[in-house]
């Protein structure tokens, strides 16, 4: 009869080195699991932004090393006929000034804000109590204003947009909708792809992953590989 002692062990009772080895090799795994769980999310929140602006994303892809994108609008092209000369239309690439700031006002900024609520003492009027209420336009905590879906990732994309709200004096006199939406949709698709690089070279969050989920239970050799046998093995 022959006894044989196994040692295995906790991710943090690992040496460094077989620790490091472990982040070496699983940040990809890890990567991966992560971002599907936000992709759903992430695409949610792009059909939403789609629906409200009236545009339509093609061509994309994301990634750890790449992130692209086109996108149209769906109206073929022009905002505005004019009844009686063509060439008094509006484009997208054409909408600027205040005429895009009014566009923003009207057609974005209800959907998208709201501000603080007023409302004021109420009295009776023929018999019916009545009141007058109203939400202000003054912006307030929009970093943590979700609208489209409620998941952070509304904000990536209606960010740009509040931007030039609350500053649009101060945008080029040529700055127009195709340029904002441009800006809408290159900084969500940025943000995606910084959320790749994050679990894949962030090695504090990849321990953090380690020990939640799947990994939590896993137990290795003090080598860094991976203990594989039925547990009662070791009991």
């Amino acid at each position: 009869m022959k006894e044989i002692v196994l040692k295995v062990y906790k991710f943090d009772e690992l040496p460094k080195d077989s620790q490091e080895k472990i982040i070496e090799r699983e940040c990809w795994n890890i990567m991966e699991q992560c971002m599907d769980a936000r992709n759903i999310d992430y695409e949610k929140s792009m059909k939403a932004f789609e629906d409200l602006t009236d545009t339509k994303v093609y061509n994309w892809e994301v990634g750890y090393e790449i992130y692209d994108f086109k996108f149209r609008f769906k109206y073929n092209g022009c905002i505005y006929y004019h009844p009686n000369d063509y060439d008094k239309d509006i484009y997208p690439e054409s909408l600027c000034g205040k005429l895009l700031f009014r566009y923003i006002n009207n057609n974005i900024m209800p959907y998208i804000t709201k501000g603080k609520y007023f409302s004021t003492s109420g009295k009776y009027i023929d018999g019916k109590y009545k009141y007058r209420h109203k939400y202000s336009r003054v912006i307030f905590d929009y970093g943590d204003n979700c609208p489209l879906t409620g998941m952070c990732y509304d904000y990536y994309l209606l960010k740009p947009i509040i931007d030039y709200y609350n500053a649009w004096c101060t945008y080029p006199e040529d700055f127009s909708l195709e340029d904002l939406m441009r800006q809408c949709y290159d900084n969500f698709f940025k943000s995606w792809y910084e959320e790749y690089e994050y679990w894949a070279d962030n090695e504090d969050a990849i321990r953090e992953e380690l020990h939640h989920n799947q990994y939590e239970d896993r137990l290795y050799y003090e080598n860094g590989d991976v203990y594989v046998e039925p547990l009662n093995e070791i009991a």
